[in-house]
Parts: C-alpha cells; structure tokens; sequence
C-alpha cells in the first residue's frame, strides 16, 4: 500500500519527491567525475585507455608548441640574415655603388674620379670587379674580403702601384699588364694555384701570396718568380713540396732581401733549412721570423764549408773579433780623454806665462769671433728685435716692484 503522507500525483513527481538535493562542493575544490549506473565514475572501466589518450594529446601539444617556438626562431634568423645581406653581397659594384661610396666620405674622396688616387672597397661582397673605368688616377685600390674570382678591369688604372686583393676567390694571376708601376701585390688567401701573369710587372718589389695553393706541380708553379725584381716575398702556408724550388728559384732571384717560406712541406724537406737558405741568397736580411744576421750569415757559411766543426771554430772567431774591437774602442776612447786633459793642463801653462789674459788677448779665437759678428748683428738689428709686449710687461713688473718697495718703506716708517 502507498504511503498517506505522500502527495498524489503522477509517478514521477513521486518519484522526484523522494531525491534529496546533492551537496555542493566547497568553492575551489575540483569537480567529481561523472558516474555511470552502478555508482562508479564514468570511464574507470577503461581507465588505461584514458591515460594514454591524454598523454597522446599532452605529446601532441607539446610538439605544436615546439614547432610554433621553432618556426619562430626560423623567421627571426632570416631576418637577421636579410638584414645583414642587405649590405653584404646584395648589389654589384659599378658606377652607381662607387658613388655612394664617394659620396659617403666627402673628407676623402673628390666627386671627380680620376682625381681620387685611393679607393677602399673591402667587405662589400662583390662578384665582379668592375666599374674602375674613370678611376684613372687611382694608385691603391683596397678590395680585400670580397668575392671576386678574376682580376680584370683595371685597363685604365696605370698609375696604380698597390692592390689588395686578399681573401677572395681569384684563382688565376692575370689582368694586370695594364699596371706596369705595380709596386705592391697582396693576394694572399686566395685558391691560386700557380705563380704567372708576373712578366710586364718590371716595378713589382712586394709579392704576398701566402695561403694559396701553389706548388702542387713542383718547381714548374713557381719558376716565373726567378725573372721578377721582388724585394720581398711571402709565400708561407702554400703546398710547395719540392726542395728543388731553393736552388732552382730562390738562389735565381737577385733582390731577394725578405723571405717567407715557412708552413710549407719543402721547409722540413731542405736539410739545415735557415742555414741552406742564407747560403744560397747571398743578399737575404729576413728569413721566416727573424733576421739574418752577418754573424748568422758567417757562420752559415762556414758550416756550408766545412760542417759543424768549421761553424763552431768561426763563432769562435766572431766572438775573439769583438772582443778585440770592444777592447780597441775601449783604447780609443781613453786616449780622446787623456788627450784633452793633456791639452787642458799646456793651455794652462801657456795663460800662466802669458802676459795677456782671455780679455785682452789681440788674437781673436774662433768663438770669439763668432761671438762679436753675433753681437753686430744684434746691434744693426734692433728695432726687428724688439718685443714690445716683453718690454711693456718688464715694465709693468718694475713698476710693481718699486710699488711693493714704497709700501713697506711707509709701513716701516709708522
């Protein structure tokens, strides 16, 4: 039988008179899982199914996340990158680029371009060197750090005595008959393979080619530097292998004064290296990283005659040399001091029996006469001489004086 107490009505209000509110959580607490029929929360039948799910999504989160970071590091690098080719490598060099740079520098470059006698256009990243057509006055051109693979438009540069061509990609010598006052040459870090185009450089005194790639085929790369005038020559850090190249090509170079062969395989193949290389260039006066002294250049030769026992016997004699010219400067000087302390003592004889003294003595010296020609000239002229302003302050200085003076002469008084 149904209950009295309950009110009528249709099944489901009964049914929702019954339910008792659910509490409520407390503020800020987590909220409970959902269950399903049976009082269990939804989902924990397959609880390991729901992990693995969730640390799917959590994974894939991450690695949207890392690829946002990642893209956006990429872009900022490129702008970075964009900026920086703006200025470097990002026009050609020609007429338009030369005259930003003339017009960049007013103090030293003139607006007219054959009155301009130096050029610097280092670190622009050009590919062609070019544009130089109206530059006939120039004598130093300065490209270093560049790109350029040839030396070419320098036709109407004959004026030009030192170029800069370091650090680029040139790997051939050529284009520079054009330039018969070329005094110095810099092509070093470069991909040059082979010395050549040297022969009309008549002038040429200073060659620096040093880390290229000269000396794979033996002598035959460097044989053309035996007919040049150089004075000096650094070909250090390069490939030549061949012991040969001393006596074929650096014994043949006649002005040879300043070598630099070191960082190449042929300096550990000439047995006595420095001291083979002082003999057979008779003028050398710097190798690699010192000097060559004359004493080192004796005694080089003195072991070429005779080993190390001829090398040991004239150091010998170079030390006994001087010594004795020490010890006869030594001598030398002693007896200029003995002589003018003798000169001194019969002077002063001579004045103690004179009758006349420095004063009054007829016979004018030297310095006296000087002396007096000094004097007349001052004399004859005066008015050139004189300082006004000197004299006004002299007298503006006395006058003080002589007021200083009156003043403690009237203190004292009282």
């Amino acid at each position: 039988a149904a209950d009295s107490s309950l009110p009528a009505g249709p099944p489901s209000t009964q049914r929702a008179a019954h339910r008792r509110p659910r509490p409520r959580p407390p503020i800020g607490s987590p909220p409970s899982a959902p269950k399903e029929a049976g009082g269990e929360p939804r989902g924990a039948s397959r609880g390991a199914m729901s992990c693995t799910e969730l640390d799917r999504a959590l994974h894939k989160q991450v690695l949207k996340r890392e690829a946002w970071k990642e893209q956006e590091a990429r872009e900022a690098k490129q702008k970075r990158d964009d900026e920086t080719m703006l200025g470097f490598g990002a026009t050609e060099m020609g007429k338009e680029e030369l005259k930003k740079i003339i017009d960049s520098d007013r103090r030293m470059y003139y607006r007219t371009e054959n009155l301009n006698d130096k050029l610097y256009i280092h670190y622009k990243g050009w590919k062609v060197l070019q544009g130089l057509e109206g530059w006939t006055g120039l004598r130093a051109l300065y490209a270093e750090c560049n790109a350029f693979d040839r030396i070419q438009g320098l036709h109407n540069c004959r004026q030009l005595r030192s170029l800069f061509l370091s650090e680029n990609c040139i790997r051939k010598i050529e284009g520079l008959d054009s330039c018969p006052e070329l005094w110095s040459l810099n092509l070093s870090s470069n991909f040059i393979e082979r010395i050549e185009g040297l022969s009309k450089l008549k002038n040429l005194n200073t060659l620096i080619i040093a880390k290229n790639k000269i000396g794979f085929k033996g002598v035959d790369d460097l044989i053309e530097l035996a007919d040049t005038p150089l004075n000096s020559l650094d070909i250090q850090d390069n490939k030549i292998w061949d012991p040969d190249c001393l006596p074929e090509v650096f014994a043949r170079m006649e002005n040879l004064r300043v070598l630099y062969l070191k960082g190449n395989p042929c300096s550990k193949k000439i047995p006595n290296y420095r001291k083979s290389i002082t003999v057979y260039c008779p003028d050398l006066k710097y190798l690699d990283d010192r000097p060559v002294f004359p004493e080192d250049r004796r005694a080089a030769e003195a072991f070429n005659r005779g080993g190390l026992e001829e090398e040991r016997a004239e150091r010998r004699r170079i030390r006994e040399e001087n010594n004795a010219k020490h010890e006869a400067n030594m001598k030398a000087f002693q007896a200029m001091i003995d002589r003018a302390k003798a000169e001194k003592r019969e002077r002063t004889a001579m004045r103690e029996e004179d009758k006349y003294t420095d004063e009054t003595d007829p016979v004018e010296s030297n310095e006296q006469r000087m002396q007096k020609m000094v004097d007349k000239w001052k004399e004859d002229n005066a008015d050139d001489l004189r300082d006004d302003a000197k004299e006004h302050a002299m007298r503006c200085l006395a006058a003080e004086r002589e007021r200083e003076r009156e003043r403690r002469d009237r203190d004292r008084d009282r």
